[in-house]
């Protein structure tokens, strides 16, 4: 289950602090769980701070979750890549699962793709000392 994502911005202009947290007129994400209920209803009631649902970024969303997928396939033993050498995806999800869920063979190979197009090779597994 996702958390709902917020932008609170400072009303003046120089930003605003409140329940701890310095918040600039240009305003910073936050999650749900970044505050208990009462300092919510702080928050939402200050008039010097705007709180507003953040919108989705379908095309952002896409490319973080990519970039999660890619550094999780660097941080890969050898044995977690199939005999083709793409990264198996029962790994990718062993590492990634709670935070992304599902990840698909698309994603995986686009993933992959842009990784060996930038030189990175299949890690090689080590011989018996």
């Amino acid at each position: 289950m996702t958390s709902k994502s917020y932008t609170i911005s400072g009303v003046p202009k120089e930003g605003f602090c409140r329940c701890g947290t310095f918040f600039p007129n240009a305003g910073i994400p936050v999650n749900a769980e970044d505050f208990d209920a009462d300092q919510w209803r702080r928050l939402k009631a200050e008039p010097n701070l705007r709180v507003a649902l953040a919108e989705a970024d379908p095309a952002s969303d896409a490319a973080a979750r990519d970039a999660q997928i890619r550094e999780a396939i660097k941080s890969l033993s050898p044995e977690d890549f199939q005999k083709d050498g793409k990264p198996k995806i029962d790994a990718l999800f062993d590492l990634l699962g709670d935070d992304l869920g599902k990840i698909t063979t698309a994603e995986r190979n686009a993933a992959w793709d842009a990784l060996t197009s930038g030189g990175f090779e299949t890690p090689a597994a080590t011989a018996p000392a």
